[in-house]
């Protein structure tokens, strides 16, 4: 990552030299004995242990903490353990942090070695920490139903931006005297606009500019005993007094499509507690583009479209992560390393350029030929980029473990004809007349054909042609250890074959095996390595053809699909919130060949966005410029004039 936090090691326990200050302490006799006081302050000032027994057991609930920095994560580990201790097994939760210099993995296991009560929660955690990119980070840890949000970034660039509900605050980071930039009004402001009738807040500090800053934006404070030897600290609430707990209704959702973009769609809406119907006119899913046996997962980045690759490199990050979590086993999902490389003099300029600007976060690292060579296995002839956590999944695999969540059911072989909206919601006809029953919204995730069903959106949709094969293993590719990618792709043996692929056909629609696409595919794989000899094995020993779906500035299309009809009068418009609101149908299409890459991250976002319409009001996984730039009308929007709509998608913060 481009900042981590400046550590000494002192006797064991980490100390700040930016803050001049230890993160905690294991001395009983000193003022931060770690977890003890985040016990008494953060978990028992803000009646966790009581408040998530009450969580309703009989449908789905989410409960926001939000806390101010992060350090080492003694207090997320400390919350979810309570929280798996005392939570109802329907309820989810939902931890936002917020930190400026995040510890490096290394530091940050070597922090928790010092709690063995917290090993399972700290191994959990530790699983998923890797990849940190500046900006938001989202970590799912599904086996205690709980994420973590971790804003990577200065807490008054944050602050401002945060959009969620929050149940309960803990105000931590180094104290008022060592952090005055932290406790700014921005905080207070932030915290008052964001939290929920009744929310409650702690802190270790009774410092009286934090007592004030409380206070002047409405908050009850009041001071208790502290922890040890610090006398008081602060804890308090938001005016009126917290309710029983009755979250809004979640909704009922169809999906339209049974590829990675419908069945990821599925996945998460069905986390947050949706009950989610997924059609598909095929016999079973993930028969597209979806279908074939292995897809590789890298981000393509080109250090010129700043959008396309914060798309790019925070899908990998998030759907690496999501794959891990599946649990899927050695023949559906390995991460083994991929090698990027230049098949022609401008694709290798693009590599230096992109090995240039993004080495620092520590995504990809720059090779030269001799080096990448060691890193292949095989020889290479030109330098590369090394994406050590590139990995390839196998993607029907994949849609298959995500459709056996309970919240969700499928319905293969029913072809839809056209969506219809009511009073009380969206109905389905099937080819043939058959009407569906009511769902709140639909999300429409069929790749090419959501133009059908959706006529008058605006989108653009390009279908394109793409082959794939299978070789046998060669000799002379024998030692290939890695991924290797150029104009096509060549993957180390398994079982005796090597995956390649694929042709790339603008407007071709015809998914028909051809010799003439498995030659190519062949002569592509002679040109990732000079030892490599392709031309005594001609033979397909299996191959596959289908349709990618892409747009005209390669960005999906995922959001609501708004009722232009409702627009005000007054183009052009500015302000993207002067739009009509959503009316319950969204799409989530168009990833091209970085589908299987793309897909899952985008439609957890697409996921939380929807539930927010429908009153469920949950962290969010990006900015809103960033969702600007993948709204489903962006066309439109540019075709009637309205490029000031468009603007933030050029302020989405760059690497």
């Amino acid at each position: 990552m481009s900042t981590h936090a400046v550590l000494e090691w002192r006797n064991g326990l980490p100390y700040s030299t930016q803050f001049d200050d230890v993160y905690f302490s294991v001395s009983p006799d000193h003022p931060q004995h770690g977890l003890a006081e985040t016990r008494h302050v953060f978990l028992a000032q803000n009646q966790l242990h009581t408040r998530w027994q009450q969580l309703p057991s009989d449908q789905p609930s989410h409960f926001v903490i939000v806390e101010t920095g992060f350090g080492s994560g003694l207090n997320f580990l400390a919350a979810l353990q309570l929280w798996r201790e005392t939570a109802p097994s329907q309820a989810h939760l939902h931890f936002v942090s917020i930190e400026i210099a995040p510890f490096t993995p290394q530091d940050l296991q070597a922090a928790h070695r010092h709690f063995p009560a917290l090993a399972a929660v700290s191994e959990a955690l530790c699983r998923q920490y890797r990849l940190m990119q500046p900006g938001i980070n989202q970590l799912e840890l599904p086996e205690f139903s709980a994420s973590l949000t971790l804003h990577i970034g200065d807490s008054a660039t944050v602050l401002p931006q945060l959009k969620l509900v929050a149940d309960a605050w803990f105000l931590d980071g180094f104290a008022p005297s060592k952090n005055p930039q932290m406790w700014q009004s921005s905080l207070f402001e932030c915290m008052a606009r964001c939290s929920r009738p009744g929310s409650t807040f702690a802190t270790f500090t009774s410092a009286g500019l934090v007592k004030r800053g409380l206070q002047a934006v409405g908050f009850h404070v009041q001071k208790v005993p502290g922890y040890g030897k610090k006398r008081e600290m602060l804890c308090g609430h938001w005016p009126a007094a917290a309710q029983d707990f009755s979250p809004p209704a979640m909704p009922k959702v169809a999906i339209i499509g049974a590829g990675i973009a419908g069945c990821s769609t599925a996945w998460f809406l069905a986390k947050l507690g949706c009950e989610v119907h997924v059609f598909d006119r095929a016999e079973q899913i993930a028969t597209g583009a979806s279908g074939n046996p292995k897809g590789m997962l890298y981000p393509r980045l080109n250090a010129e479209k700043p959008l396309n690759d914060q798309l790019a490199w925070r899908s990998y990050s998030f759907t690496l992560r999501h794959y891990a979590n599946l649990g899927l086993g050695g023949d559906a999902f390995q991460t083994c390393g991929l090698l990027q490389m230049g098949a022609s003099p401008r694709e290798r300029k693009r590599v230096q350029k992109v090995g240039d600007r993004y080495a620092h976060l520590g995504l990809l690292q720059s090779l030269t030929a001799d080096q990448a060579s060691v890193q292949a296995g095989v020889s290479i002839a030109h330098n590369c980029l090394y994406f050590a956590q590139g990995a390839w999944v196998n993607p029907t695999m994949a849609c298959a473990q995500m459709m056996r969540h309970p919240n969700i059911q499928w319905q293969l072989q029913h072809d839809i004809a056209a969506l219809s909206a009511h009073a009380q919601g969206w109905q389905l006809t099937m080819q043939g007349g058959k009407v569906s029953q009511t769902f709140a919204a639909v999300v429409v995730c069929n790749a090419a054909e959501a133009a059908n069903l959706i006529p008058n959106s605006g989108m653009w949709l390009n279908p394109v042609r793409g082959q794939m094969g299978m070789i046998h293993a060669q000799p002379e590719m024998a030692s290939l250890k890695v991924i290797l990618c150029g104009d096509g792709y060549l993957t180390p043996a398994s079982e005796g074959m090597h995956t390649m692929g694929a042709t790339f056909a603008p407007g071709d629609s015809d998914t028909d095996i051809r010799e003439a696409d498995h030659l190519s595919n062949l002569d592509m794989v002679s040109r990732l390595s000079p030892q490599f000899d392709t031309t005594h094995d001609t033979a397909m020993t299996g191959a596959r053809a289908a349709l990618r779906c892409g747009s005209p500035d390669y960005l999906p299309y995922v959001g609501p699909v708004l009722n232009l009809a409702a627009l005000p009068q007054t183009p052009p418009l500015t302000d993207f919130a002067a739009l009509p609101a959503p009316q319950g149908l969204y799409v989530h299409v168009a990833h091209g060949s970085k589908g299987l890459m793309t897909a899952p991250f985008c439609a957890a976002m697409l996921a939380q966005r929807l539930c927010a319409d429908f009153g469920t009001c949950l962290p969010a996984l990006t900015e809103d410029s960033f969702w600007t730039g993948l709204h489903p009308q962006r066309h439109l929007f540019k075709a009637l004039g309205w490029k000031a709509l468009l603007n933030p998608f050029d302020h989405v913060p760059s690497a």
